[in-house]
């Protein structure tokens, strides 16, 4: 039997051998197969067991080859609710809401302390990436909410002035299509806080003022508005639900003042919002056209008799609840293409970047870095007895793996010349005749007291100190 990188015999109970992907090799003739790193012991093979690799190798190759293999997003990849995961029915009549770039169901943009729709300004907290209504975050950060609102106002005034400016010379279809960047090119005017010369800016159908960073906008029809814009026409109350509208396009009616144009016996579809004068479908309290009934996930039609479970108080059919697969960061349901790794599933946007140096798999909750390596907590262990680390307060390294300073010490610490055993790097070392020694081992022969810091002399009989010589 011979060495499968060297080729040369091995000799029978004197040779080092390793034996990975069924291949037998000299232990100082084993490298990575990428980047010719020597054997370090965490090599392992490949997904197809063709290479050897070392433990960074294996963890680019899984996330590359990961990446590869998530199904390319296609260009109808399905909307979802940035609140739910829960995709948006087309042919629904209620608004949706946008804000930071992501789309919600009119009634999912609630604030993350009481749960409640958030009605006014939305505020961020960064360090958790969650939004909170005024009062909420008021409290949970009085100087975050100060700075916000103040960045607000600022924000809003930057907005008025910029559109009064183009006021001052275009018509209303002159300022939709400049804002549109049907008739700008290059304005040499064009404030820095909006987009250069060649976006389109997002503006309010209503008021036509452009939308400020951080804008919460109404979507309805195909347009835009400002939150408070968007207003029922008898009411005068912003609509936050379904709403219809006239012939025009420029006037809206919210379901409350809707209902009102019926009898009181009147049955008003949840979906449609239009009168159900024949068969109907009565669930959690809300009544449907049987057409309206539907999946919220494929939109087909439910019968009531059927099997389907409930998500975010919408009907799923049991195909789809058999089907969708999660999320494993987010747990929201993942509609379009996703990447699966380890045995899990992820959108696109949550697959985690790094991965644990020790045991290569994603790392999707708080983890450790640790000389440029990140671990999972309970991965973060000493390489030599496998303690765990989290709380220690010192550490050492080696060959970039992490050590406690017990191991450490036993391993690489100067060992007495007397007793043979380590010095702790935290106790002092005597020498002499460049030979180490604990403090306490460096002693007379005669009174077997420490020497230290006194006179000595050394004769056939080891040393002795100046009091017994």
């Amino acid at each position: 039997m011979s060495c499968a990188k060297c080729e040369r015999p091995f000799r029978h109970g004197t040779d080092d051998t390793i034996t990975i992907n069924k291949k037998t090799y000299h232990s100082d003739c084993l490298s990575c197969d990428k980047c010719s790193k020597a054997y370090d012991g965490s090599f392992s093979p490949d997904d197809l067991d063709k290479e050897a690799l070392c433990l960074e190798c294996t963890q680019s190759e899984r996330t590359k080859k990961a990446q590869e293999n998530s199904n390319t997003e296609s260009k109808n990849a399905v909307s979802q609710c940035g609140g739910c995961g829960l995709p948006f029915n087309p042919a629904s009549k209620h608004i949706t809401k946008r804000y930071n770039n992501k789309e919600y169901h009119h009634n999912c943009l609630k604030c993350q302390q009481c749960e409640k729709l958030i009605e006014g300004e939305i505020y961020d907290d960064d360090k958790n990436n969650k939004i909170y209504c005024g009062s909420c975050f008021k409290s949970h950060d009085k100087q975050g909410f100060q700075k916000q609102t103040q960045q607000k106002e600022q924000n809003q005034q930057k907005s008025v002035r910029f559109a009064e400016k183009l006021a001052e010379t275009l018509n209303r279809d002159e300022l939709a299509a400049y804002y549109k960047n049907e008739q700008r090119d290059n304005d040499e005017s064009f404030p820095m806080e909006y987009p250069n010369n060649h976006q389109r800016i997002q503006f309010c159908s209503a008021c036509m003022l452009p939308f400020h960073p951080g804008s919460r906008v109404t979507q309805a029809q195909d347009k835009e508005y400002h939150y408070e814009c968007f207003c029922c026409e008898k009411c005068r109350q912003p609509i936050n639900g379904v709403f219809t509208m006239n012939s025009e396009g420029s006037k809206f009616k919210c379901g409350n003042c809707l209902q009102k144009n019926y009898s009181s016996s009147t049955t008003l579809c949840t979906e449609c919002d239009l009168p159900i004068e024949t068969s109907r479908i009565d669930f959690n309290g809300r009544s449907f056209h049987v057409e309206c009934f539907t999946c919220a996930l494929c939109h087909r039609r439910l019968n009531p008799s059927q099997t389907f479970s409930l998500h975010n108080d919408q009907p799923w059919c049991h195909q789809c609840e058999t089907d969708t697969k999660y999320c494993y960061t987010c747990g929201k349901p993942i509609l379009s293409s996703g990447i699966k790794c380890e045995g899990h599933d992820y959108h696109k946007e949550c697959f985690p970047e790094s991965s644990c140096f020790s045991c290569g798999k994603p790392i999707t909750t708080a983890g450790i870095t640790y000389e440029g390596h990140d671990y999972h907590t309970k991965c973060f262990k000493c390489s030599n007895c496998h303690k765990l680390l989290e709380n220690e307060k010192i550490l050492c390294v080696n060959n970039s793996k992490p050590l406690c300073v017990v191991c450490n010490d036993e391993l690489f610490a100067k060992r007495c010349t007397k007793c043979g055993k380590a010095i702790p790097a935290n106790q002092k070392v005597t020498m002499f005749d460049e030979k180490p020694f604990h403090e306490q081992c460096f002693q007379c022969v005669k009174c077997h007291r420490p020497i230290g810091s006194k006179k000595f002399y050394k004769d056939q009989r080891g040393l002795i100190c100046s009091n017994c010589g």
